[in-house]
């Protein structure tokens, strides 16, 4: 390894001032950080990650499907009690996710220094794990990895930083690594990565009983919190809990990614985005493998768990551009391996140095053109929906927008769903949603336009848009034109302008004249405006005026969010 001085003498610059750098770089892009989390567009996973809160001791296992382990679920709770409306929430989410990742560099830095590596190397390789693009466009995403990624961190950490490793040390990890699998199973990969890390360093070093040892107190401090989980969420039930975590991602994981097809390319996605910084990482863990021997514990624990790690992440079937945030932080440890085998060849030593800083210099760049995939058009649909709707009224998407209102199901239309809703037809959840209990407003997206074929029929004569991307229940009418308004919600309607504003006149309903309020029954009716010099729509009584809004639908609300 390089010493301070050596890296500052090669880069013409004083130990000091090379911090000092060092340290203002990384300042910069945890700035960055928290502007792209504040200004990024959502991920539809998000929305429904962050709302499944709502539901926390409200229904949460017999609600949301699959089931799953809600260790993110309590976490983003804290955005549900801290945010005031639906946007705060969302951005409150973001916040807390894009702390976790700070305190995720941190740790990485923490683990860089108990490797041995001097101040400098470390703060390096921070920042060479903050230049990854996928790091920094997903580390602060509202969904369950980042956190599990914390946990994870945190537990290798503890093994790390053990000047002998005892039985306490291994529970503490095991029960760290038991948290990160409450936050998703699939940090399954975590577990058995430190596992296989544990006792392959004891198997190296022939040490089979302490390798048995070291994997059962690994499993009881696993099995702690799993166990506390299931009795905190379970009460005299534990078991049906401990069911949701082991079938829930059975079912994930027996459907893989099939349904999407080329989620491959997302490899190819982010090898070509960071080449330079795949290469010292992937060149670094294959000298270090060479020199395995040589290490002492805490490398060769270390290595074996970056290696494991990563190997699973690739090869996972389903690599969503998030999923790479789970190998690496522990890939940027080994990154300078490389560097250190060139440490003799000055030349070549220099060109590294340069294609790595140039490598972190472009990154920046990249990172403020991603800014141009901003969320305001999301954020502007979530407000004005969340002003439409009562606490107490329901909404359908199909993906979760709004954390703080309820749904008639949280049926979540992926690609999985899609397909299966096109099959099932009327026999479909989506269908038996929005004939029996109706919501007073529907959010559109493209994932709606995939099912339209099968819900047309309750939506076309039943829902009218008001503003992009959302119908409500009711109808437009003419002036003495009749019209089939198969009303979804029974109850008070009123008359309203295109623009929300309350207007006066008469109905004629199945035949009878009435004035104002007009109660209406569910099923179809024929409704006609009798005066009125335009258009004006027939809705659920209520104050709209300044939430409506002419235009088309917005058809780039997640366009490139996984490019």
């Amino acid at each position: 390894m390089q010493s301070e001085a050596g890296l500052a003498d090669l880069f013409g610059a004083g130990s000091r001032r090379l911090t000092i750098l060092l340290r203002a770089l990384i300042g910069l892009k945890i700035v960055l950080l928290f502007v792209l989390a504040w200004k990024c567009r959502f991920v539809m996973d998000e929305f429904g990650q962050l709302g499944y809160a709502k539901y926390l001791f409200n229904g949460l296992f017999a609600t949301v499907q699959p089931s799953k382990a809600v260790g993110s679920t309590a976490f983003y709770k804290l955005a549900h009690l801290i945010g005031w409306d639906a946007t705060s929430i969302l951005l409150v989410g973001r916040t807390q996710t894009a702390l976790i990742g700070c305190a995720i560099t941190a740790m990485v830095y923490a683990s860089a220094r108990a490797l041995g590596e001097d101040r400098i190397r470390a703060l390096i390789i921070v920042l060479l794990l903050l230049c990854f693009s996928n790091f920094m466009e997903r580390i602060f995403r509202s969904i369950a990895e980042p956190l599990a990624v914390f946990f994870a961190v945190a537990a290798l950490l503890v093994v790390l930083r053990a000047r002998e490793l005892r039985g306490w040390q291994l529970v503490a990890a095991g029960a760290l690594s038991g948290l990160s699998f409450l936050a998703t199973q699939k940090a399954a990969y975590f577990n058995l990565a430190l596992g296989v890390g544990l006792v392959a360093d004891a198997a190296l070093m022939r040490r089979y009983a302490a390798g048995v040892a070291r994997g059962a107190w690994l499993v009881l401090g696993w099995t702690v919190p799993i166990i506390a989980y299931c009795f905190i969420f379970g009460g005299a039930d534990p078991i049906s809990i401990a069911k949701n975590l082991v079938f829930g991602p059975i079912e994930v994981a027996t459907r893989g990614g099939g349904d999407y097809g080329g989620l491959r390319r997302f490899v190819l996605q982010t090898l070509a985005r960071n080449y330079v910084l795949y290469v010292f990482c992937f060149a670094g863990m294959a000298l270090s493998l060479m020199r395995i021997m040589k290490f002492d514990e805490r490398r060769r624990i270390a290595l074996v768990f970056s290696v494991v790690i990563t190997v699973l992440v690739f090869a996972h079937d389903q690599p969503w551009p998030y999923v790479f945030i789970m190998a690496l932080p522990f890939m940027s440890l080994w990154s300078l391996a490389m560097l250190d085998g060139l440490a003799t060849r000055v030349r070549y030593l220099r060109v590294a140095w340069i294609a790595l800083a140039t490598a972190m210099a472009i990154s920046f760049v990249v990172n403020l053109l991603y800014l141009r995939f901003d969320n305001a058009a999301q954020l502007e649909l979530v407000a004005r929906a969340e002003s439409l709707l009562a606490p107490d009224e329901r909404y359908f998407d199909g993906i979760g927008m709004l954390p703080n209102r309820m749904e008639p199901t949280t049926l979540w239309l992926d690609k999985h769903y899609v397909l299966k809703t096109l099959r099932e037809s009327g026999r479909s959840e989506a269908y038996n949603v929005l004939s029996n209990s109706p919501p007073k407003l529907i959010l559109w997206s493209y994932r709606m336009d995939y099912i339209y074929p099968v819900v047309a029929p309750l939506i076309l004569n039943s829902y009218v848009r008001v503003a992009p991307n959302l119908r409500i229940a009711g109808s437009s009418l003419y002036p003495g034109q009749r019209k089939i308004f198969d009303v979804p919600i029974a109850g008070g309607y009123a008359l309203y302008s295109t623009d929300g504003a309350p207007l006066r006149g008469q109905l004629e309903i199945d035949g009878a004249v009435l004035d104002p309020p007009f109660h209406l029954a569910t099923g179809p009716k024929t409704v006609m405006l009798r005066n009125g010099a335009g258009v004006a729509l027939l809705l659920p009584a209520g104050s709209y005026a300044g939430h409506f809004k002419a235009g088309s639908d917005n058809e780039f609300l997640f366009d490139g969010v996984y490019d």
